[in-house]
């Protein structure tokens, strides 16, 4: 045993008077060798002692944290504090009358621990963002929609100063034209010699309005909110308009006294800011082995598996690493041909992986291209789960997907697909075989024109396969938000996986389902008959520019 294995039979052996320590260590001591390890056999004794108490210490931290259904802060004297365990989470909720509805765990912490806070103000515009921002664990900026209804200014009717508002002069109330243009009046035609839209703000304007967008904070107002809007339909546009009566989504039945307007930013998907680069050609160096770790096993079949894995995969804090330069595997092009697997995990691979021999497995992974030379129809030669890719050729073998998005084209001599979202053509082979090939697709989205010509080949076996129009943010690869849904697709697809997730890459992430618990969760804190909207809003992305530069 070795002195990492036990921290408190460090402490014990700490303990001991200076010449216990001494004589247990006498003679690796005098030739300079490990002077502070565990070096004899009272070292040893009180290491073994130490694992116990260890597990015995461990137990009661996680006893102590099981009594705080809450999301635990780092702290510089526990940078990685323990949460309650999962599991009693509902008997908490339980026990306050909380009804969880967020498919994330953080969230269903958060519901749990502002249950009293939440109901004390209930019903307030503060609150309602609170919630979306814990439930979906997103930013959202909040408008109430009898702000957005036309209406006529009421003679009589007091004004708040604009000093309020963040303006630093009083409309001289004498000017009728400067007069019409008092932030606080409900105008409704738009002042088109002054532009209206969300400019940076000082922490001390008392209009000022917070957010944090990509881990970027940002205070902001609304300048102009009598002048033309620079982005109709964003979180900016503050104009006044007639009732719209239509039932409301992303786009339409905003504008009524009903409403309340939730805008969010796009999800960022595969590409989030902040993602740190390595090229594959330095992998045996830093920082390639500082943020992916390398490592061999073997599996019960006996085939060899190396697999690159992200250190924060699985983690809260799991941020992408991207991967640079072409990656060849396997002997038919120059890899080592004693690995049988290569394996990837929380990985973006920027540019083409060639396998000319030996499998390749993807694990929530963005790749933009995957070609497989390797001849097996029995056992995959590629596989992926929760992935995002471009293009991806196994031309003779089979290739098997699960909650996958496939931007490109796809060949594959065999597929086996399992609520995954085809975006372009799906080739087989050529001619197809007669009779089942035992290739199948099922709670998949292909194009109308591969549905129909795989139904009359009857190459692949299908089962609740759909051609529904699919409408992303980004179809590009490598854009933040690609593949990535955007709410005009229809819910066959955002609901259509066999759990009732989304189809997809964008399964794991769980973004349809975070966007309902929302509305299903403001349903509860809102006053009866008012409705939230949520409006997806990729100006949210933007920051706002300066006050000087808006005004130059």
């Amino acid at each position: 045993m070795n002195a990492e294995q036990s921290q408190l039979g460090r402490r014990l052996y700490q303990l001991l008077p200076a010449v216990y320590r001494d004589r247990d260590n006498s003679d690796r001591n005098r030739e300079g060798i490990h002077l502070d390890a565990f070096n004899g056999d009272l070292g040893r004794y009180l290491d073994a002692c130490g694992l116990l108490l260890d597990l015995v210490h461990q137990t009661l931290r996680q006893r102590l944290a099981d009594g705080f259904p809450d999301n635990p802060q780092p702290r510089p004297d526990d940078p990685d504090p323990l949460a309650c365990q999962d599991w009693l989470l509902p008997y908490f909720a339980d026990l306050l009358d909380v009804r969880l509805v967020s498919p994330d765990v953080r969230g269903r912490r958060d519901e749990i621990a502002n249950a009293v806070s939440w109901r004390q103000r209930k019903g307030t515009i503060e609150v309602i963002e609170q919630i979306a921002e814990a439930v979906a664990r997103m930013e959202v900026e909040v408008q109430e929609g009898w702000k957005r209804v036309a209406v006529t200014p009421r003679i009589g009717t007091p004004l708040l100063p604009a000093g309020a508002l963040g303006y630093s002069s009083e409309p001289v109330m004498s000017n009728a034209s400067t007069a019409s243009r008092h932030p606080a009046l409900p105008a409704v035609t738009v002042d088109p010699r002054c532009p209206s839209r969300a400019v940076s703000a000082s922490e001390s304007n008392p209009t000022a309005q917070r957010g944090e967008v990509d881990g970027v904070r940002r205070v902001w107002r609304q300048v102009s909110p009598h002048g033309t809007p620079c982005f109709p339909g964003s979180y900016e546009d503050v104009s006044r308009r007639t009732v719209d009566l239509r039932t409301p989504d992303w786009r339409v039945g905003h504008f009524h006294p009903r409403r309340i307007l939730l805008h969010f930013p796009p999800p960022a998907g595969f590409f989030p800011a902040g993602v740190e680069t390595v090229q594959w050609t330095r992998r045996d160096e830093a920082p390639f082995t500082d943020l992916i770790e390398v490592t061999r096993s073997r599996r019960p079949d006996g085939e060899s598996v190396i697999t690159y894995r992200n250190r924060s995969f699985g983690t809260d804090e799991f941020l992408p690493v991207r991967i640079r330069r072409v990656i060849e595997l396997g002997a038919g092009s120059g890899g080592d041909p004693s690995i049988g697997i290569h394996r990837f995990e929380g990985l973006i691979l920027d540019n083409k992986v060639t396998a000319g021999g030996g499998r390749v497995e993807l694990d929530t992974c963005a790749s933009r291209r995957i070609e497989s030379f390797a001849a097996d129809l029995e056992a995959p030669v590629f596989s992926a789960v929760n992935s995002l890719i471009g293009n991806f050729e196994a031309a003779q073998g089979l290739g098997r997907l699960e909650y996958c998005t496939v931007l490109g084209e796809t060949r594959a001599e065999l597929l086996q697909a399992s609520d995954c979202i085809f975006r372009d053509r799906v080739r087989g082979p050529n001619p197809p075989p007669e009779g089942p090939s035992g290739g199948c697709l099922r709670f998949s989205r292909l194009l109308k024109g591969d549905l129909e010509t795989i139904r009359q080949e009857g190459r692949l076996s299908l089962f609740q396969t759909n051609s529904d129009p699919v409408v992303m943010h980004s179809e590009t690869f490598g854009e933040r938000s690609s593949g990535v849904l955007h709410p005009e697709t229809p819910a066959s697809i955002r609901f259509g996986a066999e759990d009732g997730g989304e189809m997809g890459a964008g399964h794991a992430f769980r973004y349809s389902l975070l966007e309902e618990a929302v509305r299903d969760k403001v349903k509860d804190f809102l006053p009866i008959g008012l409705e939230a909207v949520l409006i997806s809003d990729a100006r949210l992305l933007e920051m706002p520019v300066s006050v000087e530069a808006t005004e130059e």
